[in-house]
């Protein structure tokens, strides 16, 4: 699909064609979403444009994620998208600033073009080229990637919550929390390859005015506050499952100390019970007419013993 937005007398109209394509008319912003090969195509013939193969749009070098020559300049970027497994993605997303107008591949629907999208509608007089529009795109992604982060801050504040001993047996609950830290590493090398990408657009050469500039720089230090929070929420999930495994620990030495009060309770018992057990014919109880009751009675009372031993000293 190909959305062309062009102005027109400070009015800014959408083209859903190629062909309904007027030279006469300023064009801002060519967005191709899940293009087809003759789409591409046409978009590069006619605008005199080329665009990367997804791999290169893909590659995690600082020299394949921004280029800056004299008449163009590329910014590759990765945007976070949900999955159909509950989770996200990454959708490399492709920017061409060429002749002031701005270019942009991907093949995904995402929100932050969406969003752009209406305020173009709503906003026309604040699009002035397509520097302008790229601005837009990344401001409005770091608000999403921001909403994410505190979305996963809820959550992992809920796991905190819902933590106690009943929940060590559970192991749904330890493979949340592992969930929770692959999503946040996911997020935060989300934001680091667009802090990697802004601050090349900060040092690019004669490209963005001094006001965009200004714009960017705030960009990078939302950025870096995204950065912070993505950390310590790290640090809270790695506190969570330490306290989820020494719950665990407590849990099973409880267990291993049951077990092993209530054999040494009986080893009592056991040791009387074997010695009356030898059947010796010179043995003075086996004849006797109260023998059975007192060893019973004396087995008991061992036991009782030992559990008062235990009791007394606060082993229990």
């Amino acid at each position: 699909m190909i959305r062309i937005f062009q102005q027109d007398e400070g009015a800014v109209r959408k083209i859903k064609d190629i062909e309904s394509f007027s030279q006469t008319d300023r064009t801002l912003w060519v967005d191709l979403q899940n293009p087809s090969t003759e789409e591409t195509k046409s978009v590069e013939e006619k605008f005199d444009v080329n665009f990367q193969s997804q791999q290169e749009q893909a590659e995690i070098e600082i020299s394949s994620r921004y280029i800056e020559e004299d008449d163009y300049l590329i910014a590759n970027s990765n945007f976070l998208i949900p999955n159909k497994e509950n989770g996200y993605t990454n959708v490399p997303v492709s920017f061409m600033l060429k002749d002031d107008m701005l270019f942009t591949y991907r093949n995904a629907d995402l929100k932050s073009f969406a969003d752009v999208v209406r305020r173009i509608k709503s906003r026309r007089a604040n699009f002035r080229d397509g520097g302008q529009i790229l601005i837009y795109i990344f401001e409005s992604r770091v608000d999403y990637d921001a909403d994410l982060i505190e979305l996963v801050s809820q959550q992992v504040k809920s796991i905190n919550r819902h933590l106690d001993l009943e929940a060590t047996l559970e192991r749904a609950m330890l493979l949340q929390i592992n969930d929770y830290q692959e999503l946040t590493m996911q997020i935060r090398e989300n934001v680091v390859d667009k802090q990697r990408v802004i601050s090349a657009m900060i040092r690019s050469d004669g490209w963005f005015t001094d006001e965009e500039q200004q714009r960017l720089r705030t960009l990078i230090k939302d950025i870096n506050s995204l950065i912070d929070h993505t950390n310590f929420i790290f640090e809270r999930l790695e506190f969570l499952q330490n306290t989820f495994l020494g719950l665990i620990d407590l849990e099973q030495n409880r267990i291993v100390k049951i077990f092993t009060v209530l054999s040494i309770i009986f080893l009592p018992p056991t040791l009387i019970a074997s010695i009356y057990g030898m059947n010796f014919g010179n043995m003075p109880e086996v004849n006797w007419k109260y023998g059975y009751v007192f060893a019973l009675a004396l087995m008991a009372l061992s036991s009782l013993g030992t559990w008062y031993i235990f009791k007394k000293k606060n082993w229990l």
